[in-house]
């Protein structure tokens, strides 16, 4: 049944229908569900989880809470298809449950997949790194940037306007515990190495973190200490490692994530039927998928060449930045009959804003075209929950929740009810929901 709250009565400022009364008036249950707080900044505080901050991500105790509530045990298999930091494999690995990530960024994947393995051989060696590069940054003092590039036969991040990303001493310092990593010595324990360092260079930026973006501090009267900074991230690592339980350090590897793409071709991706899903889309809001990953993917040298964040970006669920811009503004979508009648905000967004109306419909036909593929790999007794969030672009309300939960139900899933967890965004109106479904 639904709730009647206050919360969710029509918006009299600009006359439109609430959250609440839009999924009423959409036929689904409603309930809601307060387990605390459910962002990235819960996770910061847990073990693994706690190696890399993406702010775009939901807490672990939303996983276990989900895990619980369906009843998930070890004999199934889990899919997060749209994996971003790996926080649903992260928690379904320390409960002994199979897992597959998916993920497009290739940063994230990285970062993800590294942060399940869990060994707690060699781990002496992390502190012999620390030795060697403390060693290297006091003999490079007073060396420049290019003195380094040269004794260590690499080269700066081929990121745009790399010295407003870093400054030049920060970059060299940096260089100099990315360069030391790659020594065969460190083999085993370069997923840690990795880990801290991918974490250490954006630590060690001129920026300011945001969520969920991230812009310059140019005027920062910041000491930045790369040693440092590299040292406690890798204290953590080490410091989790020690302290899970061999249970748990018995389950490493246990779950993976892949490179892939989660929009088409899931058949292809997966060798074995989903039983269950627990998974985050990124929202429609219109911002950048790789942002917050950009001078990570270029200093780790993820990626051979500038064009390929953008692509990324482009391949990305709505297609959010850059050339994806040139091409949604160009001309308007053209909606496909059998799911335009649940693109609800269509005909009063297209006359305020054909670059904002295309990048919508883009979105929910990618998402359309993902529960699909969906259906192909999904087990017989299949059950689903989606996180999204609600967004509202040119001052039209973007009801994600109802929308897809109309896409899921065309498809043949039942929706079993939208859950709202949490209202973000202040006075915006902008929520957090789970969509449950099953076959």
């Amino acid at each position: 049944m639904f709730q009647q709250l206050s919360l969710f009565e029509l918006d009299i400022n600009n006359n439109q229908p609430s959250f609440y009364q839009n999924i009423q008036n959409s036929g689904f249950e409603y309930e809601e569900v307060d387990i605390g707080d459910i962002t990235f900044k819960a996770g910061q505080v847990e073990s693994v989880h706690r190696w890399y901050r993406l702010t775009p991500s939901y807490s672990p105790e939303l996983v276990r809470f989900l895990i619980k509530e369906l009843q998930i045990t070890e004999e199934y298999f889990v899919l997060d298809p749209f994996s971003g930091r790996g926080t649903t494999s992260i928690e379904c690995q320390k409960q002994g449950i199979k897992s597959l990530g998916i993920e497009i960024n290739p940063l994230l994947q990285k970062i993800g997949n590294k942060s399940l393995i869990w060994t707690r051989e060699n781990l002496d060696l992390i502190d012999q790194y620390l030795i060697e590069i403390s060693s290297l940054i006091n003999n490079f003092k007073n060396a420049s940037l290019e003195d380094v590039i040269k004794v260590f036969k690499t080269n700066i991040p081929i990121i745009h306007n790399v010295f407003r990303w870093w400054k030049e001493d920060v970059l060299k310092n940096l260089i100099i515990s990315r360069q030391v990593m790659l020594h065969p010595a460190y083999y085993s324990v370069k997923d840690y190495l990795w880990i801290a360092l991918s974490q250490a260079c954006l630590d060690c930026a001129n920026i300011h973190r945001n969520h969920p973006t991230i812009t310059f501090d140019d005027n920062h009267q910041r000491i930045i200490d790369v040693l440092w900074q590299v040292k406690q991230n890798l204290g953590i690592i080490v410091s989790d490692l020690i302290n899970l339980n061999s249970k748990e350090i018995s389950f490493s590897q246990l779950s993976s994530i892949k490179l892939g793409n989660s929009i088409y071709n899931l058949e292809n991706q997966i060798n074995c039927s989903v039983d269950f899903v627990i998974t985050s889309p990124p929202y429609p809001n219109r911002y950048s998928y790789i942002h917050q990953t950009r001078p990570q993917l270029h200093f780790m040298e993820v990626l051979d060449n500038v064009r390929q964040a953008t692509e990324i970006d482009l391949q990305a669920i709505g297609g959010t930045w850059g050339r994806a811009t040139s091409i949604l503004q160009k001309k308007l979508i053209l909606v496909p009959n059998e799911i335009k009648p649940y693109l609800c905000y269509y005909k009063e967004l297209q006359p305020k804003n054909i670059l904002m109306c295309n990048y919508a419909t883009k979105y929910f036909i990618d998402m359309w075209q993902h529960i699909k593929s969906l259906k192909k790999v999904k087990a017989n007794r299949f059950r689903g929950v989606y996180i999204v969030g609600n967004s509202r672009l040119s001052g039209v309300e973007i009801f994600t929740e109802s929308i897809l939960s109309k896409l899921f139900r065309h498809e043949g899933f039942e929706v079993e009810k939208i859950v709202l967890f949490r209202k973000r965004g202040g006075k915006r109106n902008l929520y957090e929901t789970a969509i449950y479904i099953k076959s």
